[in-house]
């Protein structure tokens, strides 16, 4: 992978203390980004912004929950205060929960999943937009899911979100034609992250949410690493997706795949 190739950019990543928040920071930092993560969990966010500081790299952690709009806002306005500029936000912060079925979950965290899944990818968009467009650049990423397009019992919050921030991806790309900022989606399949061990370790038994695709995927290794999509959304970052805007990508087009494997190393 060529470095410096982000020199003198920022990136916001939501999500960032773990998973594919921090394999993606990772990537940008090797990059040559600046890069400020922001999750809930404060001892893991500091510990491991600490970490990716090492050999100069400019690294902040944020603690902040997005799903709030005065602290996704604090975030922003944070990285603008110590940066100046905001070029590329990556809407990863996700939850799962519940994983139950309508009839079963509880309401507020079923509010709570839409707030961080969808209304926090708008907020943290609102916030970065101004600076963007005033920049006349800038990159938004929406980390999606095909659940969003596939009806899985049980996750009534998690895909619904999903389908929404879809949307909500198509229109503002609409909004942004033309101005020099991009907005787009990716799908990155299966990954092999906490969140996904947390969809194993749920009890079925009595409930007809089924979650046996989970663990076959699992068991048979069909489960992707956190690295091999951050490479997605570094590509998705850089200067080969120029000019893609309102597009969706999926870790099963292996010819975009290919694309991105030599446009990386290069």
């Amino acid at each position: 992978m060529a470095r410096k190739k982000f020199q003198g950019q920022v990136v916001i990543i939501t999500g960032g203390s773990r998973g594919l928040g921090l394999a993606t920071a990772e990537m940008f930092v090797q990059g040559g980004a600046t890069v400020v993560l922001t999750a809930r969990n404060e001892s893991q966010l500091t510990l491991e912004a600490k970490r990716l500081s090492k050999n100069g790299a400019q690294v902040l952690g944020i603690p902040a929950d997005i799903a709030d709009l005065e602290q996704a806002a604090r975030v922003v306005d944070t990285t603008l205060e110590r940066f100046r500029r905001v070029d590329i936000l990556v809407n990863n912060a996700a939850t799962v929960w519940p994983v139950d079925e309508v009839v079963e979950a509880d309401p507020e965290e079923w509010a709570y999943g839409l707030h961080v899944n969808l209304v926090g990818p708008f907020y943290m968009a609102h916030c970065v937009l101004p600076t963007m467009l005033e920049q006349k650049s800038g990159r938004i990423i929406n980390v999606s899911s095909g659940l969003g397009q596939l009806p899985y019992a049980g996750l009534s919050a998690y895909s619904a979100a999903k389908a929404g921030l879809d949307q909500f991806t198509r229109v503002l790309a609409l909004e942004l034609k033309n101005t020099g900022v991009t907005v787009n989606a990716l799908y990155p399949g299966i990954l092999n992250t906490d969140m996904q061990a947390d969809l194993r370790s749920v009890d079925t038994t009595e409930s007809v949410v089924d979650l046996t695709m989970f663990h076959e995927a699992y068991e048979a290794g069909k489960i992707a690493s956190p690295s091999s999509a951050a490479r997605m959304i570094y590509w998705l970052g850089g200067p080969w997706s120029k000019q893609r805007n309102g597009e969706f990508f999926t870790s099963r087009d292996q010819e975009w795949l290919a694309q991105v494997e030599r446009d990386v190393q290069s």
